[in-house]
């Protein structure tokens, strides 16, 4: 019975008498014979449509969205989802046959804001990330205190791509990174995968101590690393290397390409290891 033959139905019940009113009625009492003959009840139990209602409402759609999918009114499901002991037969087809969205609307903001402190980590400042997101740097700035429990979904992935594109690659602002220091932040060496993880904690690395001639790699990629995972900015890590800026540059930029590629084969197997499953 669609929406049409419902409205239809309700208005004759109401008094009216128009032709396609009537039909409806008539319609309406002919399957309903026919489901009484068949032992096909008429009503449903308002427990079971109240339970996939709440399944439908957690995955991120509204009561709203609900009422205008299917024609049933807002106070209607509101009673179901109250305790409403059973639900005719066609609200609750229709209720029933909404689907849970497959992916939530909004997120936890957690690895946005791991992505946007790391950013920092390394020279990017935070107004200079909202811009290359298309949002203001107000709106940054809220999700960092943690005044946004949530996001969309859309402005956790617009970040995501500026991260993939610029945590290999350093910014110049050592005001930036100074700030981030001070505030505990983490770069993108201390997170893998499990950025988006809010149990996750940040790799940490030990106390630096330099190796001995013997021991040092010819390009120094391994103490670069470690230098900047503690936190050193690419000036001082020339500095305790005695070597040129440029050069420390250029290595971390490698370092942070090849430290990306890896998290990202990680998550790609992780991924298919899930469908797999």
């Amino acid at each position: 019975m669609t929406t049409d033959h419902v409205a239809h139905y309700a208005c004759y019940r109401r008094g009216c008498r128009r032709d396609e009113c009537r039909t409806a009625d008539r319609n309406y009492r002919k399957r309903y014979e026919l489901r009484r003959l068949s032992g096909i009840p008429s009503h449903i139990p308002g427990p079971v449509v109240a339970a996939h209602l709440r399944i439908v409402i957690g995955s991120g759609r509204t009561v709203r969205d609900i009422a205008k999918d299917t024609g049933v009114s807002e106070r209607a499901i509101g009673y179901i989802l109250n305790g409403q002991a059973k639900v005719t037969r066609v609200k609750a087809l229709a209720l029933l046959a909404v689907q849970p969205l497959e992916e939530a609307p909004r997120v936890d903001p957690t690895g946005t804001i791991r992505r946007i402190q790391a950013l920092a980590f390394i020279g990017r400042p935070v107004a200079w990330t909202a811009e290359q997101a298309g949002y203001h740097p107000s709106y940054l700035f809220n999700i960092i205190a943690g005044r946004v429990p949530t996001i969309p979904r859309d402005v956790a992935r617009r970040f995501a791509v500026v991260y993939r594109q610029y945590s290999h690659r350093p910014g110049a602002s050592e005001y930036t990174r100074s700030i981030a220091r001070r505030n505990g932040w983490q770069g993108p060496l201390a997170w893998d995968e499990n950025i988006d993880d809010p149990a996750a904690q940040p790799e940490q690395a030990a106390p630096y101590e330099a190796a001995s001639k013997y021991e040092r790699d010819p390009d120094k990629s391994a103490e670069i690393e470690h230098l900047y995972l503690l936190g050193e900015s690419p000036e001082q890590i020339a500095k305790q290397l005695d070597g040129n800026e440029k050069y420390i540059r250029d290595q971390l930029s490698a370092i942070l390409r090849r430290r990306a590629r890896q998290a990202e084969q990680e998550r790609a197997t992780k991924t298919q290891l899930r469908a797999a499953a």
